[in-house]
């Protein structure tokens, strides 16, 4: 849920950015030659910067659809904003309610079990170092490390990375 309320922000600032942007270009009225020259580094622009942010990349995105559609049926300025607009609340409004209704435990449980799993190390660290009850003690330290190491993996499932 955290991860898609993360993308429903990215997605809103990315789609405002972009909107600024097609609405800058479409009042200039540019030419075909000047549309795709655009478009084509909107698309440069668009692949270099969702690596680094979702919203970055929406923030290309817009623009670039927009212009797409003017350049095939050129519209007047301004017409395609508020059905974009209207398009893009209504998807964010869909993962957001689809990520409550399918909320789903998978992580929890993960993050569960590693904890007992930890705690049980622990224990039979414990307890092999206070009785020396022959378990060898890089044995015991390896089960240890394990615990952790899934530990950290599961919280960070769960935390959605």
């Amino acid at each position: 849920m955290r991860t898609t309320a993360q993308r429903a922000v990215q997605r809103t600032l990315g789609t405002v950015g972009g909107l600024l942007l097609a609405i800058g270009a479409l009042a200039a009225h540019p030419g075909p030659v000047a549309l795709t020259a655009l478009v084509v580094l909107l698309e440069f622009l668009l692949e270099y910067g969702v690596a680094f942010n979702y919203g970055l990349g929406v923030a290309f995105l817009t623009p670039m659809a927009l212009l797409l559609s003017d350049l095939a049926a050129p519209a007047p300025a301004g017409q395609p904003i508020p059905d974009r607009v209207l398009g893009s609340i209504l998807g964010i409004a869909v993962a957001l309610l689809c990520a409550l209704l399918v909320v789903h435990d998978r992580a929890a449980i993960r993050v569960e079990r590693a904890l007992a799993s930890c705690e049980e190390a622990a224990e039979r660290a414990g307890r092999a170092l206070d009785r020396l009850t022959g378990v060898p003690p890089a044995f015991v330290q390896v089960h240890l490390v394990t615990a952790v190491v899934e530990l950290r993996e599961a919280d960070d499932a769960a935390g959605g990375l």
